[in-house]
């Protein structure tokens, strides 16, 4: 089975992600190693997730080839002392080496000690390899030809704490040179007289002096006299640049040589000299970059970004070769809090960031108007994904997420394949998201923790976006052209713009070709208008429900007594409480009616489940599970309906599913089937249409792996049958907080499912029905 869509940030730490010669950008999301082909469609697309790591990544680089050719290795260092080198193996990248520390990695880099490139029969390039750790440590290890990795070298500092590390060659040679950052804001060099670093260990040469504050980034390259040139970024707001040369008879003058470092490798001396001090940012320098060399091209710029929210690209004078500002772009305004990474693209056209709220940002030269101009990029949530709800036509899923924002992701059509990409932040809140139900199309109520619920409808900005790609027009009252939310706000305050309302008048999405959304439009023009307040509950909203129908909302908070347990009932017609339901002891943790509407099903964390039934257009409780006597032992965390009302499923945290049909014969309460899947169930979802009288029921895990499980009910008897796992690269790698199978389509042979998780990532997952069918 295949996954259409992954949508994932990228980690709020400097060095989480590189944009290799292979045209491919890697970055680290929260445990996971994402890889991003950005020449995909308009805007890219993430083609998978790698996860092996147990904690937080905390940098992802590309092991870059001297002879500049395509990458095929990427190195990741995390929190769980752990560095993992994936290779790329038969088009797909597998962890070869694991490299375990004794303590939390903060950086790691790479090199290279043969101009190998390519590994045959499960050879591998020898490779270099160093990572320093919060006890201060710089560890030097070595990767042989057999995908062993030793460590062959520490490097202590002793009370100084090394920040930064970066490999290069020494002009001329094959010799690695090493450069490290410390807390001091000097750069020490270390060299060896070898490339047999088992024998010929590093030594410390020299140490440059000049920066005021940390050094947080660097980055080598060779000149077109084949010296090299070091770039280093520092808190202190300065890039120096730092030119190592091989020392040539040349006559100097004492002024001049006074000004010049020197060491001497294996007979050879080398000179030190700073070449320049490049001042134009204001605030801290989090990452720089050298232009891509060519084999025919030996231009040399620098990129620089920093958290004052730009980003330059700095060129020396042909003539003086005074180095100066050439290119500046960044953000205005918004709630940024600026860059922690840039990289140039494999040809220098494009040029990328990541900020502190994990998005991307990419600005693209336009040879028509010489300028360098903004691009749609994959964004995602920075933070735990914990509901997710579906359109009722499945036109557009909608996200909702500890960082305090809900998403609309939506798919265009490019010939006959779906790109998925986010269309817009209907709000952006003061507090954590909880959850979220769709009411109508283009309505959706949410909780967070606050005791609040907020309801939104759709805005004339959104329709224009909608009807570009989906080709719709059946909005009805729209009540505003856009929204925004004043200083110290909560509220999104509806606002109105004539020249939104004449382009919604005269839209032609079949001349108009859609472009979608960059980073700055999702956070400031595409929030929905606040329709409604509704106040009720005594505590923080955990769980929401809306009938099929969109003519009820139900409601539930954390709760720790029976009377704040209450699942309250709101006309959304009139916005007015209309019932309050008493059953559960604890937090409600779920709820939903059934398709046809005549049940509402809630779980609870007092581990018993009840049923509610309409009965003169009142819901009166029905039926309850016993904690005594229930199946379930633990907390029931979730709960789904069938497509033809007729079952509603269970999942507790004792790993035990429970299928129960709502008409209970001589008032006895068990199961119709049970499954016992040994690991805490904390989502399901029933697809929307039959499989030959079968039920297909998704599954999810508090490992964060995804089953799907076929079910047949017969009159005595029930029969499961697994048909397929995803692991926690192909699903989740942290809990799976909510599924939802999209609404499907007529006379379509592919049932799509979309996942969300605490490890912050969104995904849409293609199950082909005709292979379902053959089992």
């Amino acid at each position: 089975m295949t996954t259409s869509y992954i949508s994932c940030a990228c980690n709020r730490i400097p060095h989480s992600a590189d944009w290799g010669k292979n045209g491919l950008v890697c970055y680290a999301a929260c445990h996971a190693v994402v890889i991003y082909d950005p020449f995909i469609s308009k805007i890219g697309k993430v083609t998978n997730t790698l996860h092996r790591h147990k904690g937080r990544i905390n940098t992802v680089r590309w092991i870059k080839h001297k002879n500049l050719e395509a990458e095929f290795e990427l190195l990741s260092s995390s929190i769980d002392r752990t560095a993992i080198i994936w290779s790329k193996i038969n088009e797909c990248y597998k962890c070869t080496s694991v490299i375990e520390d004794d303590d939390i990695l903060t950086f790691s880099n790479s090199l290279y000690l043969s101009n190998d490139n390519f590994y045959i029969n499960e050879s591998f390039p020898k490779l270099l390899i160093c990572t320093g750790s919060i006890k201060g440590n710089l560890k030097l290890w070595l990767r042989d030809t057999c995908g062993t990795v030793k460590c062959v070298q520490t490097l202590i500092f002793g009370t100084k704490l090394p920040i930064e590390a970066c490999f290069y060659y020494l002009p001329s040679t094959n010799l690695p040179l090493l450069a490290v950052a410390l807390e001091n804001s000097t750069i020490e060099l270390y060299v060896t007289t070898s490339n047999n670093i088992e024998e010929n260990h590093f030594t410390k040469v020299q140490t440059l002096v000049g920066h005021e504050d940390w050094v947080r980034c660097m980055d080598f390259i060779y000149d077109i006299d084949d010296n090299i040139l070091l770039a280093s970024g520092s808190q202190d707001a300065m890039i120096r640049l730092w030119k190592i040369s091989a020392n040539k008879a040349e006559i100097l003058s004492n002024e001049l040589q006074q000004k010049q470092q020197t060491f001497i490798v294996s007979d050879k001396k080398y000179n030190i000299t700073l070449e320049s001090v490049l001042y134009g940012h204001e605030g801290w320098i989090y990452g720089i970059h050298w232009y891509p060399q060519q084999l025919n091209n030996n231009d040399l710029r620098l990129l620089s970004c920093s958290l004052d929210k730009s980003m330059i690209i700095w060129e020396p004078d042909k003539v003086t070769g005074i180095w100066s500002e050439k290119v500046r772009v960044g953000e205005v305004g918004g709630n940024l809090m600026g860059f922690y990474g840039c990289k140039f693209s494999k040809n220098g056209l494009n040029i990328l960031a990541h900020g502190y709220q994990g998005s991307f940002h990419i600005w693209e030269y336009s040879s028509e108007v010489k300028n360098w101009i903004p691009k749609p990029v994959p964004s995602g949530h920075f933070a735990e994904v914990v509901d997710l709800c579906w359109e009722p036509n499945g036109r557009f899923l909608v996200t909702a997420s500890v960082d305090q924002t809900t998403r609309i992701h939506a798919p265009w059509k490019l010939g006959t394949t779906e790109f998925w990409h986010e269309i817009g932040r209907p709000q952006i809140h003061g507090y954590d998201m909880s959850c979220l139900a769709m009411l109508t199309p283009y309505m959706f109520a949410s909780g967070a923790e606050e005791k609040v619920v907020r309801v939104f409808t759709a805005s004339a900005t959104f329709k224009n976006s909608l009807m570009k790609i989906a080709n719709v027009d059946d909005f009805q009252n729209i009540v505003a052209d856009s929204a925004s939310v004043p200083a110290l706000g909560l509220t999104n305050k509806a606002t109105f713009d004539d020249n939104i309302k004449t382009k919604t008048e005269n839209n032609n999405s079949e001349s108009e070709e859609y472009i979608p959304p960059t980073e700055e439009e999702l956070m400031q023009n595409t929030l929905w208008p606040e329709l409604q307040k509704l106040y009720g509950h005594g505590y923080e909203i955990f769980s929401i429900a809306a009938r099929h129908d969109g003519s009820l909302l139900a409601t539930a908070c954390k709760s720790t007594s029976f009377e704040h347990s209450a699942i309250l009932l709101w006309n959304t017609n009139t916005w007015t409480q209309i019932q309050k339901l008493m059953s559960h002891q604890l937090t409600v943790t779920q709820m939903e009616f059934s398709p046809n509407d005549k049940y509402l099903v809630s779980v609870s964390r007092d581990r018993r489940w009840s049923l509610f039934k309409l009965e003169d257009n009142t819901y009166t409780l029905y039926a309850t599970s016993s904690k005594k006597d229930s199946l379930h032992n633990r907390i029931i965390w979730c709960c789904s309906w069938t497509y033809d009302s007729s079952f509603f499923a269970t999942g507790s945290r004792d790993g035990k599913i429970g299928v129960w049909n709502p008409n209970f014969k001589d008032n006895k309460i068990v199961p119709t089937a049970s499954l016992d899947v040994k690991n805490s169930v904390t989502a399901l979802a029933f697809s929307v249409r039959d499989m030959e009288q079968s039920y297909i029921l998704a599954v999810g895990f508090e490992t964060g792996y995804i089953e799907i499980q076929k079910l047949k009910v017969c009159i005595d008897y029930s029969v499961w049958e697994k048909y397929f796992v995803y692991d926690s690269s192909q699903a989740h790698h942290l809990t799976v907080k909510r599924l939802k199978f999209r609404p499907h389509k007529e006379n379509s042979n592919t049932l799509q499912l979309a996942s969300c998780g605490s490890d912050h990532i969104v995904k849409i997952h293609d199950i082909d029905t005709l292979k379902l069918r053959d089992l």
